[in-house]
């Protein structure tokens, strides 16, 4: 197998070896006063269509320093146009996405910063809700990870 390194520098080189790769992503447990950002994805993604989310998104493949923050406010921006502060590392998963990537999903609780939120890239909704309301809206994929964010949002 082939895989692609980038240098601080900018070079890229390929490696040949059987190191396994992931596809790394962030997870936005977006909170303003006493609710949370969620997403509904739009019925022509390819990965979960029509389902209830958190905006987030891959990280991509640079050599840098905070690319974990940089992927969070990005993504956030790209998915619903606002900005956040203040990450907080919560849990973590993996899955297989139904191509058969390996993916590792971070999640984070953030602050709400600045924006009006709206559906922008491959989001066909946006809703403010309570954390009760998480629960109902979200499928049981979220099931481990919701309970986490349940105990830490309450801190």
């Amino acid at each position: 197998m082939y895989y692609i390194k980038t240098l601080r520098d900018g070079e890229v080189i390929i490696i040949n070896n059987d190191i396994p790769v992931h596809v790394v992503l962030v997870e936005a447990w977006i909170k303003k006063d006493d609710r949370f950002l969620l997403t509904k994805r739009s019925e022509k993604d390819s990965q979960a269509p029509g389902k209830w989310t958190v905006p987030g998104g891959k990280i991509e493949l640079v050599v840098d320093n905070d690319i974990i923050e940089h992927a969070l406010a990005r993504e956030v921006m790209e998915k619903v146009g606002i900005r956040v502060s203040n990450p907080r590392y919560f849990s973590s998963r993996s899955f297989l996405r139904p191509s058969g990537i390996h993916e590792i999903g971070l999640s984070f609780l953030l602050d709400y910063k600045s924006g009006k939120a709206k559906p922008l890239e491959d989001q066909d909704q946006v809703k403010w809700v309570t954390i009760d309301e998480t629960s109902v809206l979200l499928d049981r994929f979220w099931d481990d990870v919701l309970s986490c964010f349940k105990k830490v949002s309450k801190s």
